[in-house]
């Protein structure tokens, strides 16, 4: 009985942790995440989906906040922000490549709005892997050593709407820095869609595990007790 007790208990833990239906994870950067693939914020791959990844641009030295992200193959992609949470009035969003190269991006998402998204069916990846989601302010820019790898205001109209692909002088080599001014700073959150990530980042990274929490928590104490009545019987 106490084997089969025990044995239950492990099984419940295992599909706590395994299931695609536990409550998404919630990221908040720490620290200031870089604006570079070599000082980019890692977030582990899993098979938790990423609900969010909340975060602060500073407008007072340049400031661009990268991503490493895991994406899995035939998922649906998306990333999009909003002014509240936040407090980033005109964010863009970028999406990177493994090696850096830009894939699409978006300064505002209509006329009416200088919040940004990259819309879901805009980017699925054929194969899964590591890809890198950017954000920065008004006019502060994703360059490469050949030039702007985006098109940029003046290039573009002034309300940004749209989606743009790499189409800039340095679109075909990969991210080596950001470029421009430090218009806007401020506080954000990025809500996204395909983003998988690990139960393994949860101490380090300060995410929010709501209902999946409390479940490893209770599974946990349930292992304690029945292994303590063991051991005085």
């Amino acid at each position: 009985m106490n084997k089969f007790v025990w044995g239950t208990a492990i099984s419940v833990l295992i599909a706590v942790l395994t299931s695609n239906q536990a409550q998404a994870v919630t990221l908040t950067e720490i620290g200031d995440a870089g604006e570079s693939l070599s000082t980019a914020q890692i977030i582990p791959s899993g098979l938790l989906p990423l609900e969010s990844i909340s975060g602060k641009i500073s407008q007072a030295t340049p400031d661009a906040d990268i991503f490493q992200i895991f994406l899995t193959e035939g998922k649906l992609f998306s990333a999009t922000t909003a002014i509240n949470p936040g407090t980033l009035a005109d964010p863009q969003l970028y999406l990177f490549d493994s090696s850096g190269k830009g894939i699409f991006a978006n300064d505002n998402e209509s006329s009416n709005s200088t919040q940004a998204t990259l819309p879901i069916g805009g980017f699925s990846p054929n194969q899964s892997g590591i890809y890198y989601l950017a954000i920065s302010g008004f006019d502060y820019y994703p360059v490469s050593a050949g030039g702007d790898i985006f098109p940029r205001f003046p290039e573009v109209s002034f309300d940004g709407v749209g989606v743009y692909s790499p189409t800039g002088a340095g679109g075909g080599s990969p991210l080596s820095e950001f470029d421009g001014l430090r218009l806007n700073g401020g506080s954000y959150t990025i809500t996204l869609t395909g983003v998988q990530t690990s139960i393994a980042a949860v101490p380090e990274s300060s995410f929010g595990l709501g209902i999946l929490t409390s479940g490893f928590l209770s599974t946990a104490a349930l292992l304690r007790k029945k292994k303590k009545q063991e051991s005085v019987s």
